[in-house]
């Protein structure tokens, strides 16, 4: 029999983390949540781990309570399918033994196989959903993949969609559940966390750009990914250039014998995934951004750094119209903006607006159990 004590603690909020750009993402949620006083368990699905330690130092985290799939990185296909059958092995284990029972509510975040995983045991343990940063959408459903359908699949999962504006809110009109508009996405809160402990760009800043390709629909495809890396090369004829290499980037440079070229190839420096606070000193100190990342393009729209998106297709307003120009992997664009800002300055913008982790941590508050 159930005593009153435990009948009466209070139920905690089930937080599954997948990705880098996911924990960063949710950071500022799970330190407010800590400030707060509200309870949560926090859980990463091993997708990712790569440079996780360094983030948890960096915000001030406490390390997750549960790590579905330990010390993984699932960078290529083969991996990622391994993974895949390890996740479902552990997290059935977890719906058996009752592991979230106490849970009145879970949070997934974004659009990655995490997202959709997480959000579909979440249902299988009965526990309701919430979406952060949901609603996004792109004009076509196979661009990009996964990440489109797994978007929509995962507003007809959830109960909470944390919608980051107007136009995504609209896009969640006819799905049910409760929709909350939180004026922003919560990347806004991790980039001032990072500014506020930045010494700000260096000597000899603007004097490079940044590159960062590592989505599936760029890596998967051989003639887009010749394509990149040729314009990459030409790129780094005009300044010189910080390849950032994700996991999959890597295993992708390596197999096709990428790695070589670019490594002797004039004006190009690859360098390893670093911590947030480093990453965006570095963001500081270009001159431009060429990236396929969304969440580059949230932090490049906020600093007002000229970016280019390296896609056919995005399901974010960020910047466009401004800052930030969608290439649509057309060969003369890039070559344009390269053109218009290798080695000039920018002006950085100011970070404004409302904080969305405090309209999403007053939420939960509110939220009946």
């Amino acid at each position: 029999m159930t005593s009153r004590s435990s009948e009466e603690a209070p139920r905690r909020v089930l937080v599954l983390v997948g990705t880098k750009a996911q924990l960063i993402k949710m950071a500022p949620v799970l330190l407010r949540m800590d400030q707060d006083g509200i309870q949560y368990k926090l859980v990463y699905t091993g997708q990712h781990s790569e440079t996780f330690d360094e983030l948890e130092r960096m915000f001030g985290l406490r390390p997750a309570e549960d790590i579905l799939v330990a010390d993984f990185e699932a960078a290529t296909h083969s991996s990622f399918v391994r993974w895949t059958f390890q996740f479902w092995v552990q997290a059935i284990r977890r719906l058996r033994e009752g592991a979230w029972r106490d849970c009145r509510i879970g949070l997934v975040h974004g659009d990655t196989a995490s997202t959709l995983f997480g959000a579909l045991a979440m249902r299988l343990a009965g526990i309701p959903v919430a979406h952060v940063e949901a609603g996004l959408r792109s004009p076509r459903l196979f661009d990009p993949f996964p990440e489109e359908g797994i978007r929509r699949l995962v507003s007809g999962l959830s109960q909470v969609h944390y919608a980051p504006d107007p136009p995504a809110v609209a896009n969640l009109r006819g799905v049910g559940g409760e929709i909350v508009d939180t004026g922003g996405n919560t990347l806004r809160d991790a980039l001032l966390f990072a500014l506020s402990r930045s010494a700000g760009p260096g000597p000899g800043s603007r004097a490079y750009a940044v590159v960062s390709v590592h989505r599936n629909e760029n890596l998967s495809s051989r003639s887009r990914f010749e394509g990149l890396m040729n314009l990459i090369v030409e790129t780094g004829r005009h300044c010189d250039v910080k390849f950032v290499l994700h996991p999959a980037t890597r295993a992708r440079l390596v197999q096709s014998g990428w790695d070589s070229r670019l490594r002797a190839a004039a004006g190009i420096q690859l360098v390893d995934r670093m911590d947030y606070l480093q990453f965006v000193e570095t963001l500081l100190g270009s001159c431009f951004l060429m990236t396929d990342g969304g969440s580059n393009q949230e932090e490049a729209a906020m600093l007002g750094l000229p970016t280019l998106l390296l896609r056919k297709e995005t399901e974010r307003p960020d910047g466009l119209g401004a800052n930030v120009v969608l290439s649509r992997l057309d060969a003369d664009v890039v070559r344009r903006f390269v053109i218009a800002h290798a080695g000039r300055p920018w002006t950085r913008s100011a970070v404004v607006g409302i904080s969305p982790t405090e309209v999403i941590v007053r939420h939960l508050q509110t939220r009946p159990a």
